[in-house]
């Protein structure tokens, strides 16, 4: 363990590294430069592409036009299944007839 009187010279040895700091400066014209870079925006393909699509009514049509999709498909689906039977009632139906058929 220190003693009170090292650790109270590492402290004095800090506080006097500290004397010597003066605040940091940016070079000349940094603020313009940065000023400028920053409203200089490259508009690349995906940028302007991502900015129509986040557009309220663009994205709420896609919504809407993907769930009539949707509703669409699962109609037709369902319509279509009602028109024919199971493959699963043909097989069984099959499967009877060959054991009525085979006995003597």
């Amino acid at each position: 363990m220190k003693s009170s009187k090292q650790t109270q010279e590492e402290v004095e040895q800090a506080m006097n590294s500290l004397d010597n700091l003066r605040r940091a400066e940016a070079p000349p014209f940094f603020y313009t430069r940065l000023m400028a870079r920053l409203d200089r925006s490259e508009a690349t393909i995906w940028s302007r592409s991502m900015s129509f699509l986040s557009r309220p009514t663009v994205s709420l049509g896609l919504l809407f036009l993907f769930l009539l999709m949707n509703g669409y498909l699962i109609l037709n689906r369902i319509g279509s299944e009602d028109d024919q039977s199971p493959v699963g009632t043909e097989y069984v139906a099959q499967q009877i007839s060959y054991f009525d058929n085979s006995t003597p």
